[in-house]
């Protein structure tokens, strides 16, 4: 191709590249996070964290439910107070707390990613095998493939509730569901 024809068709060429190119790099694009620091007062379950004060004036929120996963229900015996007890080292601790959303729920509870230095408290309790993915609150974002193999590593070791010997049976929510039903 030569002349005018050949220039037009160099020109669409590197237009459709600059514009995949583009299109790449802003779905590929990861809004800045914002987090904030906190101050652990104790953990409330194997999910759930209580603050010593309200996180931020404009969310005076105080308790903090990790993203993406579920604990075992406390009165599962043994895995909630183990789930409980995977968390006792953030006592008193400063973390950094990150989410999606700033909303607490309707328990004002913010759902959150929570860094105690470099670990990410929601992969480690997956890692360790004292939690599991929450499938009906599994973040697709930037944390996900992260859970996802923590849990899968904990699955295949046999580590916490996936222990072949004591499995988890049942998850929270069934395991209440269970017991509300058989209460009088």
């Amino acid at each position: 191709m030569g002349g005018l024809q050949g220039i037009k068709y160099r020109w669409l060429t590197w237009s459709a590249i600059a514009l995949l190119i583009l299109a790449v790099m802003i779905t590929g694009a990861r809004s800045e996070t914002t987090t904030v620091t906190a101050t652990v007062d104790y953990a409330k379950s194997g999910n759930t964290l209580e603050l010593l004060w309200p996180l931020t004036p404009e969310s005076p929120v105080t308790t903090l439910r990790l993203e993406g996963i579920q604990a075992p229900d406390a009165e599962q015996t043994p895995w909630g107070n183990t789930a409980r007890n995977c968390l006792k080292e953030v006592r008193e601790q400063i973390v950094r707390v990150e989410s999606d959303d700033w909303t607490p729920d309707a328990h004002n509870r913010l759902w959150a990613y929570v860094w105690n230095g470099k670990t990410l408290l929601n992969v480690q309790l997956l890692e360790q095998g004292c939690a599991y993915i929450a499938g009906d609150r599994l973040p697709y974002g930037h944390h996900t493939a992260a859970l996802i193999y923590a849990q899968e590593k904990a699955r295949l070791l046999g580590l916490g509730i996936w222990n072949p010997e004591t499995p988890l049976r049942e998850t929270a929510k069934a395991f209440r569901r269970q017991s509300d039903a058989q209460s009088p």
